[in-house]
């Protein structure tokens, strides 16, 4: 992914050096409650500022990159995941992660095994908000597939996602 200018404007960070342990939202993205995307994420200010008050984010030595742990609406993410990769995956990252904890302060179950990964209602609602986000921070296409590329979907998978978030 080409660099991009992720949010200079409110002062948008990632801690990338954090030992494991659990975090503040704001501890490990400092400024995202200033991201205007997150409007297009929750109701209101109200909202979000609950959202960003309560999240707690789980730095852990585990495989998996990041995720929203369902029973309790954490954000765990892998400590290598953290430290080696690039801000602007990780500012989509936590883009993606913030619509599933919208959608667990809903109620919703974020891991419906009944449908595969890219044909659940909680993914696609994430996928296309943060498409929309990348698109904004000046990813091309080839970018955003590279971003939709995940370890655990098959390539048919991303073709069918990439389709579906209309990335040609």
């Amino acid at each position: 992914m080409r660099g991009k200018t992720i949010e200079s404007k409110n002062d948008f960070c990632i801690n990338h050096r954090l030992e494991p342990g659990q975090y503040c939202l704001t501890d490990v993205f400092a400024g995202v409650r200033a991201c205007e995307i997150l409007s297009a994420i929750f109701a209101d200010a109200e909202e979000i500022d609950t959202a960003i008050a309560s999240t707690k984010v789980f730095v852990v030595d585990i495989p998996h990159e990041i995720f929203v742990d369902n029973d309790n609406g954490s954000i765990n993410i892998a400590l290598k995941y953290l430290r080696d990769t690039s801000d602007e995956t990780l500012y989509l990252d936590i883009i993606h992660e913030l619509c599933h904890v919208k959608q667990h302060m809903q109620g919703r179950d974020l891991y419906d095994m009944s449908k595969a990964y890219v044909d659940r209602d909680t993914e696609i609602e994430a996928y296309q908000v943060t498409v929309q986000e990348a698109r904004r921070i000046g990813l091309n296409d080839d970018d955003i597939l590279d971003y939709l590329r995940v370890s655990w979907i098959t390539s048919e998978e991303h073709k069918r996602l990439a389709r579906r978030m209309d990335v040609n």
